[in-house]
């Protein structure tokens, strides 16, 4: 069951991940880098938020980044990722530069991309739902983390669209 978990975890992020990759792709590059206020960020800095996003939450996955924690005793997976908090601040770590470009957001997800898709296919059985994290949301196993992060890009691809369309 773990197994077909981490498959159809990686099954959402790659589609997230394209999905957000390919809107980014069509946009022109000087559209990408206009944020609609300034309150908001541009289109490419949507991409490179997420791109540090998905470095991040690799690394913790892969334990590089030592933030996961044996599951305590009684320990229940509850969390959704696609239920996920929608504005969540992101950690001044996580927040974007105040300029990039499209082409330069675009690298950085495809690297990112391929980081996130190794980690979520190295989650065993043990340590996907055997560890978790805690995060101001709430505590989750490394497979909900995971899954957030599918989340995550996929709630990014809307707002590239949205931002595209202002």
């Amino acid at each position: 069951m773990s197994a077909d978990r981490a498959a159809g975890i990686l099954a959402r992020f790659t589609a997230a991940q394209t999905n957000l990759l390919t809107k980014l792709r069509e946009m022109p590059p000087g559209a990408a880098q206009q944020a609609p206020d300034a309150d908001h960020w541009s289109a490419a800095q949507i991409g490179c938020h997420v791109a540090l996003t998905n470095e991040w939450i690799a690394k913790i996955i892969t334990g590089a980044t030592a933030m996961a924690e044996p599951a305590p005793a009684g320990f229940q997976e509850t969390f959704q990722g696609r239920n996920a908090p929608g504005m969540v601040k992101a950690f001044p770590t996580l927040q974007p530069p105040d300029l990039v470009g499209r082409d330069a957001a675009l690298e950085r997800l495809r690297i990112s991309g391929q980081h996130m898709c190794k980690a979520i296919a190295s989650l065993s059985p043990e340590r996907g739902s055997g560890f978790v994290v805690h995060l101001p949301f709430g505590t989750l196993s490394l497979f909900e983390l995971a899954d957030y992060t599918a989340a995550h890009v996929g709630r990014h691809a809307v707002n590239v669209h949205t931002v595209a369309r202002v």
